[in-house]
């Protein structure tokens, strides 16, 4: 077994260990901060007084403390905790226990500082239960399988849990997490099963993940945070009410927001997808609402990446631009070239936003498990031979623009090395009874050609195999930031 084979077997065991402990138990990680310099750490505990951490870059002195947050909340959470470290160092192992767990202290990695160095992360979603509330057993095979990649951290595109009001589910879904989200920082979007009677600070999930805060709302609805050369913005889609004063908003915010990023890269993530063939089709939401509204900014802005969740497979889309007639646009365009016609290398935002779905994480997928039943346009066709059920012109595009579709439990892994990205999605064993298999590949270059420096030690800041560091030499630090400076530039000259 290799030794990240061996780390996720035994921290599965660990926290298998702990899921009936009423002591500290569900550690996760997130960002709220600086990625390079800050992380959140979040538990819960029966015990209020459970609220000291002790963290540093030595596992047998932990010399730092902090004292956490506490927020009461419904039983069997009890009280959730959430200190925020800060002035750490980058691209740096640190060591941590919180209130004395566990004996042997959990890990985490700071992101570099060089925006041009290697890291990688892993996108997922989709891992709900599909009834009762248990975990899905799925979710936490899939978790162990992901970090194998040893990603520096999680992108994850929303419904976590089958009731977001249902605080046993949230409490058995951060307990079984805790393996990964303990040692893996995430950055989360709010899921329509994940949504709460109530919005804002008040909903569960904001409370127990710590997220930038947005300034428009004071809340973590919606946010963006910067990691390495990537801007990434979290969108709430419970918010696609046409007209609704939560939509307009968060439409008036994404649009100031991405006009005002000078990162080379823009990811923009939201749980409902924008295009689909699953379980849920393109535009099903509020009429369109969610592609009349949010494409033409992502469109107006370059967007490279639109990251979605909502149906329970994987699919890529060819670059595209505009929005379809039925949905009150002149068309969808692929400007690159139709799905079929992709190669192995694709452009960036500047010709079109490459959409994807990864909703494979636990929940129920398309593909039925044993009888080798691929239920492709599943909306659609409600899985016959016949179509039925979607516009005609919608659903023309959604055929000429997929580049892959699969039905089955999966995460994808993202390498990204300054101007240059490496997508590589598999297929699990867990909920799976076929072996795991890469079912997409492709990369993606900036417009621009990127010269990155090296980090300081020439090692790899991701983890695993992430990929190369770039040139060195004297003056590397110079050459990045001439180098970002001109990227920004050539991605900014075409509107």
């Amino acid at each position: 077994m290799t030794r990240s084979g061996f780390l996720a077997v035994g921290i599965l065991a660990l926290g298998a260990a702990r899921a009936e402990a009423a002591g500290p138990n569900g550690v996760r990680l997130t960002w709220e901060g600086d990625p390079a310099t800050s992380v959140a750490v979040s538990w819960n505990s029966d015990d209020a007084a459970d609220t000291t951490i002790a963290f540093g870059t030595d596992p047998g002195a932990l010399s730092g403390t902090a004292e956490a947050t506490v927020i009461n909340q419904p039983t069997p959470l009890r009280h959730s905790f959430t200190a925020v470290l800060t002035g750490l160092e980058p691209d740096t192992t640190y060591y941590y226990r919180v209130a004395g767990y566990p004996e042997e202290p959990l890990q985490f990695k700071t992101a570099p500082a060089d925006p041009c160095a290697p890291m990688r992360f892993v996108l997922m979603g989709d891992n709900r239960q599909d009834i009762g509330n248990a975990t899905n057993p799925v979710w936490e095979g899939v978790l162990s399988e992901a970090l194998e990649h040893e990603p520096l951290f999680f992108v994850n595109t929303g419904d976590m849990v089958e009731d977001g009001t249902n605080p046993t589910q949230w409490s058995n879904f951060i307990k079984a997490s805790e393996p990964g989200f303990a040692r893996v920082p995430s950055i989360l979007t709010m899921g329509n099963h994940d949504a709460d009677e109530v919005d804002g600070d008040g909903a569960i999930y904001n409370q127990l993940y710590a997220l930038p805060q947005n300034a428009t709302t004071g809340t973590e609805d919606y946010y963006s945070i910067d990691v390495g050369a990537i801007h990434f913005v979290s969108l709430n889609t419970q918010f696609d009410e046409p007209g609704s004063s939560e939509w307009n908003e968060m439409l008036e915010w994404l649009d100031a927001d991405l006009g005002a990023t000078q990162q080379p890269w823009t990811m923009v993530f939201f749980h409902k997808a924008v295009y689909s063939r699953g379980n849920h089709s393109s535009g099903e939401e509020n009429e369109g609402e969610i592609n009349k509204s949010l494409v033409p900014i992502f469109d107006a802005h370059q967007v490279d990446f639109v990251l979605n969740g909502h149906s329970h497979d994987y699919e890529r889309y060819a670059p595209s631009r505009g929005v379809d007639e039925e949905f009150g646009g002149t068309g969808r365009a692929f400007t690159a070239g139709r799905g079929d016609e992709m190669g192995e290398v694709i452009p960036d935002g500047s010709v079109g936003t490459t959409y994807m779905v990864a909703g494979g994480a636990g929940a129920m997928t398309t593909d039925i498990p044993g009888l080798d039943i691929h239920c492709k346009d599943a909306a659609c066709t409600l899985c016959t031979p016949f179509y039925n059920s979607c516009p005609e012109e919608v659903y023309d595009n959604d055929v000429n623009g997929t580049v892959v579709y699969d039905g089955r439990h999966n995460f994808a892994v993202f390498d990204v090395s300054g101007g240059h990205i490496q997508v590589e999605v598999y297929t699990t064993n867990a909920g799976n009874f076929d072996q795991p298999e890469l079912i997409d590949r492709f990369q993606m270059d900036t417009t621009a050609a990127m010269e990155c420096g090296d980090d300081g030690d020439g090692g790899d800041s991701a983890g695993g195999d992430a990929g190369p560091g770039g040139d060195e030499g004297d003056g590397a630090g110079g050459i990045v930031l001439f180098a970002l400076g001109f990227l920004i530039l050539r991605r900014r000259r075409i509107l």
